[in-house]
């Protein structure tokens, strides 16, 4: 077995999985009618050209739509996002729209999957750690850090401890907005970026949801196997591909970038952090830490601020100087 012959044909897959060729150079005979056309497809009865008598790759093909691994399905979809995770993104903001099943209605259907796998191992609503033990609910993490941080962070105040609530039973939703936090981060970082270049917040946000269906599976994979270093060490290489595909940098390149994405996206969630501690404090009569806390909020956008616009200018092509 030749494997490196083997991985080039996959390497070439990744890039160009679909059969999109026109064949408008040539007569082709329609085998339902028996009209000749050029073209794809018959004008006659809408036959695609090509189709003959039934072979192995017919019966192949014919399994593979029973079990849904036909164009636009859900489950050829998830394929495409677990082999090709950057190039499948890249194609679909791109404009090739018939490569996948509509995300924003896979992300619901993959959340609910996942609240199914949730209640069938006992993680709803908390995160699963060593052999299925429940770390903690989502809205008692705070709670859980103030116990065991040194008192460092108070529980969140009353309006965030209720979407928090809502939110443990949601978690395509949860995953969405933590997510989100990358959307400005990556439009700024990735500007310049080789392939995909000068992308949009629209298709950021589309990137982000693709990202989302991602996670959910990897937070499927952990309520089942609560393997959590195999699954945290697979979810940063899925990180690392989607990016490194979807915009084309070489391995450092992708690297630093995805880092201090992810650095900012954190950062900006902090400031909301920040605030509600704020909140909290002001409600429970401690207007001076209070004061603090709200403090650290424009601390922290002018650090990233000054992070994002130093990597805008890092990332942005020089202008060459030779003389015209």
């Amino acid at each position: 077995m030749d494997c490196k012959k083997l991985y080039q044909r996959f390497k070439q897959w990744q890039l160009s999985p679909f059969e999109n060729e026109f064949a408008s150079h040539k007569t082709c005979h329609c085998s339902n009618c028996g009209h000749d056309f050029v073209g794809n497809f018959c004008p006659y009865c809408s036959q695609k050209q090509g189709i003959g008598p039934i072979t192995w790759k017919s019966v192949a093909k014919g399994i593979g739509e029973l079990w849904g691994l036909h164009n636009r399905s859900l489950l050829y979809t998830i394929v495409q996002l677990l082999l090709r995770p950057g190039y499948f993104i890249g194609d679909y903001i791109s404009g090739k729209r018939q490569v996948s099943f509509p995300p924003v209605k896979m992300l619901m259907l993959i959340g609910v999957m996942g609240v199914i796998v949730d209640l069938l191992t006992g993680a709803i609503h908390g995160f699963v750690y060593s052999k299925g033990a429940k770390l903690a609910y989502v809205n008692d993490v705070f709670n859980w850090l103030n116990n065991n941080v040194q008192g460092m962070f108070p529980p969140p105040s009353e309006f965030l401890s209720r979407v928090l609530h809502w939110l443990n039973t949601h978690p395509d939703v949860f995953s969405l907005i933590l997510l989100s936090f990358l959307i400005i981060p990556v439009h700024i970082i990735f500007r310049f970026s080789p392939s995909n270049t000068r992308h949009t917040l629209p298709q950021g946000f589309f990137i982000q949801v693709f990202s989302t269906a991602l996670f959910l599976m990897l937070n499927m994979l952990y309520d089942i196997t609560a393997k959590g270093w195999f699954v945290a060490a697979l979810g940063a290489l899925m990180v690392f591909m989607t990016y490194k595909q979807l915009f084309g940098y070489g391995v450092w390149g992708t690297l630093w970038r995805v880092v201090v994405a992810f650095v900012c996206a954190f950062m900006l969630l902090s400031v909301l952090l920040n605030i509600n501690y704020g909140i909290y404090l002001l409600e429970n009569h401690q207007p001076v830490t209070a004061r603090d806390f709200f403090l650290n909020a424009p601390i922290c956008l002018a650090i990233l601020t000054l992070i994002l616009v130093a990597c805008y200018y890092i990332s942005k092509p020089r202008r060459s100087h030779q003389a015209n």
